[in-house]
């Protein structure tokens, strides 16, 4: 009897030690299954950099991508893209859903609790929603500057106010997506419309055809490059013939404006040959510098170049030539910073030219300002017109890294001749060299450059004060139409 009673306390014993142990791994198993479960019906979040369409892989979801309703996209847009695309929306089966997270430019699945599921996300062009028809306030008597101004209180997408002290109005954003193209009657010899873009609208501009008043100016560039050539040139014993980095006396400048009929220099057998020549304003042909040393070429304006009509609407105005007058810091040259360097004291030499250096013999006096009618960009032109949602961030950030974090692609000025950067006016200073200025590389990205290298040259004007926009919507295919009174 006692011994059945000790056999029964210990069967007792081991089921009490059982049931408990199936209870903690119930409990475990239970505790796991929820917690994994919760997982994915609470948040599961996928950070896109790319995708394939229809293709699992290894993985329990796939997105297939699309612009509007049905075409289908090979890998998801990128944040900044040339073609503007913003997302529209999402679908995904299986339960799940998507909201979609713009900082990070990426979708975020909920209620993933399935495997094998189906996203589709679905972007469309962004569009920005203006009176377009207020670009006609022409017809009424509003000046071209002041129009622009008037559609900047209604298009804050593609006209911005840049943060310098003349609070500037300029175009921003990717080249696919700006409305700037202006008509101001240039044409080919065949007669068609020769286009230029509006880079904005530039307040406190000295009109010098206006008796030198302080006025808000159209600044206009030319949608194509005329060509590429040489900023400047110069004899071998003259900065080692590579140029001199002083608008007033460059070559180019005397190629886009009027008034160097006479010029002339020696070719390689060293007769003295007209060159240059104002050949672009004058619509005329000839030889042009494309090297050092006095390296030319043949040129032909005679189609391209200003014809008379744009002539009557373009100003003569005080230009900025100065630059930054300390030692050079790649990590500082941001738009803002380079617009108060243009309008500086401090000129392209003044670093080497107590240094002895042969790259910085020559004797050209230096100005910080030049008066006349075609001149280029200013690197901070270039700076300011980025746009999208990147604009604060890439205006925080030197112009020599302009090809990251989508500033780029999200600029509207660029070079666009293949391995050819665009030249600006604004010299570079050199501690070593007089030689040097400011180009936007092809890879877009802004640097320094040598005068005698040939380049892309997109002219610059400023548009009358009586210049008024009668039509248009500034689009490629109907431009804006700039007319006198």
């Amino acid at each position: 009897m006692k011994l059945e009673k000790y056999v029964d306390k210990d069967r007792k014993k081991r089921k009490i030690i059982l049931i408990s142990l199936g209870v903690i791994v119930l409990i475990s198993v239970s505790l796991l299954l929820y917690k994994t479960f919760a997982s994915f019906t609470e948040s599961a979040e996928f950070l896109m950099m790319n995708g394939k369409v229809d293709y699992f892989g290894n993985s329990d979801i796939y997105f297939v991508f699309y612009k509007g309703d049905d075409e289908l996209l090979e890998e998801m847009p990128q944040k900044g893209n040339e073609e503007n695309l913003v997302f529209d929306h999402g679908e995904c089966d299986n339960g799940a859903n998507i909201e979609w997270n713009e900082n990070e430019w990426a979708p975020l699945v909920k209620g993933l609790n399935k495997v094998k599921t189906k996203c589709s996300l679905y972007f469309k062009e962004y569009v920005p929603t203006f009176d377009k028809e207020l670009v006609k306030c022409g017809k009424a008597g509003t000046g071209a500057a002041e129009c622009i101004k008037n559609n900047a209180n209604l298009d804050t997408t593609n006209l911005w106010v840049d943060d310098t002290g003349d609070a500037n109005i300029r175009y921003v954003g990717a080249n696919a997506t700006v409305n700037n193209y202006i008509d101001i009657g240039d044409r080919d010899g065949d007669g068609n419309p020769i286009l230029w873009r509006i880079i904005g609208v530039m307040n406190n501009i000295t009109n010098l055809d206006n008796g030198g008043q302080q006025e808000s100016l159209v600044k206009i560039i030319r949608a194509d490059s005329i060509g590429n050539y040489s900023w400047d040139s110069s004899a071998q014993n003259i900065n080692y013939g590579s140029g001199v980095n002083e608008w007033s006396q460059a070559d180019l400048m005397k190629l886009l404006n009027p008034g160097f009929n006479n010029s002339q220099d020696k070719d390689y057998d060293g007769n003295l040959v007209a060159i240059n020549n104002s050949l672009y304003w004058n619509r005329d042909s000839g030889v042009c510098y494309i090297n050092n040393k006095g390296g030319w070429t043949y040129c032909d304006f005679t189609s391209i170049g200003i014809s008379e009509k744009a002539k009557e609407k373009i100003t003569k105005v005080r230009w900025n030539t100065g630059t930054f007058g300390e030692a050079y810091d790649e990590d500082k040259i941001t738009a803002k910073y380079m617009y108060e360097g243009e309008r500086s004291s401090h000129n392209g030499k003044e670093q080497c030219e107590d240094m002895g250096i042969e790259s910085c013999n020559d004797e050209v006096p230096r100005t910080t300002t030049w008066e006349g009618y075609i001149g280029l960009i200013y690197p901070s032109d270039y700076g300011y017109a980025v746009g999208g949602s990147v604009r604060n961030i890439c205006l925080g950030k030197s112009m020599c890294n302009y090809d990251s974090d989508s500033c780029y692609t999200n600029d509207w000025i660029k070079s666009t001749t293949y391995q050819k950067h665009m030249w600006t006016i604004t010299p570079f200073p050199d501690s070593y060299s007089s030689i040097e200025l400011f180009a936007v590389h092809y890879a877009n990205h802004l640097f320094g450059h040598s005068a005698y290298i040939d380049n892309q040259v997109n002219p610059v004007a400023y548009l009358s004060s009586s210049v008024k926009i009668t039509g248009g919507t500034g689009e490629k295919g109907t431009p804006f139409i700039a007319s006198l009174n």
